[in-house]
């Protein structure tokens, strides 16, 4: 199963959920726009800063957030992204939203690569379902309130491997 991946999903696997995605892990071939480190790292920093983490669980969450990207393929934003994501969509998207739009339409029109997506976001599974990525539904998890984020725990966590939260 070839994915792409968002910071939604990521972050939620990482700091672990009641509803984890079961696919973790599973796919042969992941995607994300090199944003997604930039929106887990500042997840991250908002959940230290909130009180949700300490530092030592800031630090192994920043170190998990560097285990993913390195085993996914990073899809830089590019000026044809931007410029795609600029346009109009379907649907009401944010601009982050737009950006992850833009890079799968990227890797489709100018690599053939198409990808199913994995996210919590509901909107941006409703914008990329009516933009024909009909396998979509199939890698979101259950959404879970904001009170449902727990504290990273465990030091040995391989979270690109693991289908279970790392918590």
């Amino acid at each position: 199963m070839t994915i792409y991946l968002d910071s939604a999903l990521v972050i939620r696997q990482l700091v672990g959920t009641k509803n984890p995605w079961k696919g973790w892990g599973e796919w042969s071939v992941a995607y994300a726009s090199t944003l997604m480190r930039t929106e887990c790292y500042r997840t991250a920093n908002l959940l230290r800063l909130s009180g949700k983490l300490d530092d030592a669980q800031r630090s192994r969450l920043g170190s998990w957030i560097e285990s993913v990207c390195d085993s996914i393929t990073l899809v830089p934003v590019t000026d044809g992204v931007l410029n795609r994501a600029a346009g109009a969509f379907p649907t009401a998207v944010g601009t982050t939203q737009a950006i992850h739009l833009a890079t799968m339409l990227e890797l489709q029109s100018a690599h053939g690569i198409t990808c199913m997506l994995a996210t919590a976001d509901k909107d941006l599974l409703c914008a990329a379902k009516s933009m024909g990525f009909s396998d979509a539904l199939e890698a979101v998890p259950e959404p879970k309130a904001e009170s449902e984020v727990s504290a990273p725990e465990s030091e040995s966590a391989a979270p690109v491997k693991s289908p279970e939260p790392v918590v």
